[in-house]
């Protein structure tokens, strides 16, 4: 497996997991037998939390992104240059053909 599709995995990974705890955290909370008073500040802590939580694996998504753009780029560098230089030694050796 490569490294692209572990980002792909994690990712879906890490949006399933909050969006499955804030689902179940909401769920469990209206269940809950407490006053409204209570019910309304555990839900705000909740969505805090979970907020939280989801601009931290959103950080790593776009730090995971980056990574692989650079990384995407700098391949294509060597690759490009492989093709010049590739370029140039055939056309070399035709060139070399055409004056033998």
């Amino acid at each position: 497996m490569n490294e692209e599709e572990n980002g792909g995995d994690f990712s879906a990974i890490a949006a399933g997991l909050v969006v499955g705890m804030a689902v179940g955290g909401i769920l469990g909370l209206l269940f809950a037998p407490k006053p409204g008073a209570q019910l309304r500040e555990d839900l705000k802590d909740r969505t805090e939390e979970t907020m939280d939580r989801l601009q931290e694996a959103t950080s790593e998504l776009v730090a995971r992104s980056k990574d692989l753009v650079t990384q995407t780029k700098e391949n294509l560098a060597h690759s490009v240059e492989a093709g010049k230089a590739a370029y140039t030694e055939k056309r070399e050796e035709l060139m070399a053909q055409l004056d033998a």
